[in-house]
């Protein structure tokens, strides 16, 4: 909660505040002039029955019972009756006094009374007449237009407000917390400030509190001093859905692109950093370690992907996650494939095995076609299935095709493999240093090549075979 509320109220969840107020029943006010919440009947409290053997009946909004009709409020319930101005620091009005007589505190009924709400004219002054204009030396301020007798009420301009239009508005966004309008439902009201800053009504300007920002505090900003720490891009949660890389066959997931769901209000509202590669964390200040495969663990295999292509011309594109490659030849062979799914995509020497031939693909009429097997022996883990995107390929005679087959199962009896080594950050047998994103490998282990072997990756993937025990002195 913005500064501990100030100590002057509870910092609650929204679920707590809707707890505190029961939507459409909110506490009635001392003076019942605005449209009140209707009464509703309740048989039973927490569990405990007050109502036996008998009704209870209750209407609102003109209904009529027994006999006696019910009447809907219609005046105003505004700060100061807007006939003066409210000091939000004290909670006290001050009430306008040009023209004269001006305004006093009332009873809530528009006699001279305590409550502090300017709702009278003020019959005390020298002046001591009734009311003959709108508040302001000049009238409404010059930013609106006087209803004249009876009311005498500004009807302000548009960005200006209070009873004289001398305060400007500042901007609205959806609220951030604010008490329910209806069951699960909060961000469809529109606030000032978003509920997340104060207005300055000099100026109209929002001073948004931390982490808040934009000109109604309608953002949720990204962290990092610079943003992102300079290591990564702020996104907001419906751009970042376009650029989501988890392991999931799906390419994409989207968020927000119904505006009028509002389950998803903070699809261009909360912002977060999508970091560059080589860095991690919140703020993208991180910087990431090598991962690999736990050098201890047995049993376990790398990741198999099979293909098939039938053309005899043109070219297709591989999909990875949220990555396209760039073309790849009807014709392209085995070193050009692995060329490009580690330009494309940043596999390590991903190892790419041609059955027959020298071309990725085989003619329609070929008697024995050409299966890709792709092995991926360092990056490890389950890894998510290449998608083919295949419509500028073409055929001399036939029809093109081009299939793909993953976790087992097979293309012509070439059967795929899920792969189960682990993919862990210094490969289980080290700590990292997020500020240096090297690995501190445990007594025993060190860098490997990613396959077990002796290598420069520093991912304390290797068993050393000279470890020894060396006793503290």
């Amino acid at each position: 909660c913005a500064n501990k509320c100030n100590n002057a109220g509870q910092c609650l969840s929204l679920k707590e505040l809707s707890a505190t107020f029961a939507v459409g029943t909110e506490p009635l006010y001392d003076i019942a002039t605005s449209k009140q919440p209707p009464i509703k009947v309740m048989g039973s409290l927490k569990g405990v029955v007050y109502l036996t053997g008998g009704s209870v009946f209750a209407t609102s909004a003109g209904g009529i019972l027994a006999g006696r009709a019910s009447v809907q409020g219609s005046k105003e319930w505004e700060f100061c009756s807007n006939r003066g101005e409210c000091n939000y620091e004290t909670g006290k009005c001050q009430c306008f006094i040009n023209p004269m007589p001006g305004y006093r505190s009332s009873d809530g009924y528009g006699n001279p009374g305590t409550r502090g709400d300017c709702g009278c004219a003020n019959d005390q002054n020298l002046y001591g007449g009734p009311i003959e204009a709108c508040v302001g030396e000049l009238a409404c301020s010059g930013h609106g237009y006087c209803t004249g007798s009876p009311s005498f009420k500004c009807v302000c301009e548009k960005g200006w407000s209070t009873g004289d239009c001398s305060s400007r508005k500042c901007p609205t966004g959806p609220s951030w917390f604010t008490a329910p309008s209806a069951s699960n439902t909060v961000h469809n009201q529109w606030t000032t400030c978003s509920d997340a800053g104060t207005c300055d009504r000099t100026s109209g300007i929002c001073s948004c509190y931390t982490p808040f920002e934009g000109v109604a505090c309608e953002l949720m900003a990204c962290p990092g001093n610079p943003v992102c720490s300079g290591h990564g891009q702020c996104l907001s949660i419906r751009q970042l859905s376009l650029e989501a890389d988890a392991d999931s066959p799906s390419l994409q997931f989207d968020y927000g692109t119904d505006p009028n769901n509002i389950q998803t209000f903070d699809r261009d509202s909360i912002l977060g950093c999508k970091c560059d590669r080589g860095y991690e964390g919140y703020d993208c200040s991180k910087r990431s370690c090598t991962k690999g495969d736990d050098p201890v663990t047995t049993d376990q295999v790398d990741e198999i992907q099979v293909l098939k292509c039938t053309a005899t011309g043109g070219f297709f594109r591989l999909q990875y996650r949220t990555s396209t490659s760039t073309r790849i030849s009807f014709d392209a062979t085995s070193i050009s494939l692995r060329n490009i799914l580690m330009t494309s995509f940043g596999f390590e020497d991903p190892v790419v095995e041609y059955s027959f031939g020298t071309k990725a693909c085989s003619a329609p009429a070929a008697s024995t076609a050409n299966i890709i097997t792709i092995t991926f022996p360092i990056d490890h883990g389950d890894i998510p299935p290449l998608r083919v995107v295949a419509t500028s390929l073409i055929a001399s005679s036939g029809a093109v095709n081009f299939a793909t087959a993953d976790n087992g199962n097979a293309i012509d009896g070439v059967i795929s493999q899920k792969g189960t080594k682990e993919n862990a950050v210094c490969s289980n047998r080290g700590y990292c240093d997020y500020s240096q994103g090297t690995c501190s490998c445990s007594f025993g282990y060190g860098t490997s090549d990613g396959r077990g072997n002796p290598g420069d990756r520093d991912d304390c993937g290797r068993i050393l075979p000279e470890a020894r025990y060396v006793p503290h002195q």
